[in-house]
Formats: C-alpha cells, structure tokens, sequence
C-alpha cells in the first residue's frame, strides 16, 4: 500500500481545494448531469473565503500520495456564527444530542467536515487517514469529539463515516434540506 502523508494546508492549496469543493459540491453535479452516488459536498457560496480563513487558522489538513494532493479534510475548532444552518441547529440542540450517553453540551467537540478526495485517490484509504490523523491531534490537544453533518441523499458518506465509527445522533429537516448529525468520541 502507498503510503499516506497528512500535512496541513498551506496558501498554494487554495485553489486545488476549492476547484475540487466546487466539482463535487452538489449543484455541480445536478448541473453536470453527474451521479450523486459517489458522493458530494453541500453548496456553500461562501467557500472561496472560508477556504482562506481555515488556511490561516491550519483547520485543513492535506492528504498526499507519492507528492500528488489526494484529498482534504476541515476540522473546525471555533465553530463560526455565520456558518451552515446545520451547526447552528446542533449548537443550539446540543443538550439534546448525545454520544456515548453525553449531551453534547457537555462534551468539547469540534465540527468535522467537509471532507473531499479526489476521484483518482478514492478507494486508498484517504479519507480514513485523514479521519485517523485529525483523532489523534484533536485527542492530543484536548478535545472529547468531532460532529458531522451529512445530507441524507448523499448515502455514500453515510456508509464510510459508519464505517469510520461515527454514529448517528440525530436526522433533522431544515430549510437547506434533511441532515444526519453524527458523531464520534475523539
């Protein structure tokens, strides 16, 4: 097996992660005539500059093969105010959402996602090394557990995310569409 580095982000990867966010973000495939089902990444009009402000905050992590940029993951430690209506509905839900038999309220958590890898690195253990290695440093640094959200067409990150050992906390309907909420002990 090719061995996986995971390094964090830096300004020459703005752009390749922001042309793969946009070429997997849902309306894009609706637009392209492409299939859901290898997966896909909620539209956010606001990526270019969220991908900047997680940059400078090295909330991204890299993944690399043989010095080839496979694919990337965001792990949010502050969770920002203006973001998706999901992390405000799971922030102010958190004493009703539970892991392991906590209320989350209760729990540092951090916010997971989104996580891309790119059609000719998937099925090599990318997303799972990049999973693995955020674990260990949010595990290292303090934190009790991450939280995801999902939309509950896109069934393919559902199942590796189960597969990963994130478990469902809850299915919620919004105004942007229907999410699972999940998450995992760090």
């Amino acid at each position: 097996m090719t061995p996986i580095n995971i390094r964090k982000a830096t300004q020459q990867d703005k752009d390749w992660i922001t042309e793969l966010y946009h070429y997997n973000s849902k309306q894009q495939l609706h637009q392209t005539g492409r299939n859901l089902d290898a997966g896909f990444v909620q539209d956010n009009p606001h990526f270019d500059q969220l991908v900047q402000h997680w940059i400078e905050r090295s909330s991204i992590s890299v993944a690399e093969i043989e010095d080839h940029t496979a694919g990337f993951l965001v792990i949010q430690r502050e969770i920002e105010s203006e973001g998706p209506e999901i992390l405000a509905y799971i922030q102010k839900h958190a004493n009703i959402l539970i892991l392991q038999e906590m209320p989350l309220v209760d729990l540092r958590y951090a916010a997971y996602g989104p996580i891309l890898v790119d059609d000719e690195f998937r099925g090599k253990g990318v997303a799972k090394a990049l999973h693995d290695q955020a674990l260990k440093e949010l595990k290292a640094e303090g934190w009790d557990a991450i939280v995801a959200f999902i939309d509950a067409d896109n069934l393919i990150s559902l199942k590796i995310h189960d597969a990963l050992g994130m478990q469902v906390l809850d299915k919620v309907v919004l105004g942007s569409g229907q999410f699972f909420i999940l998450g995992q002990m760090a």
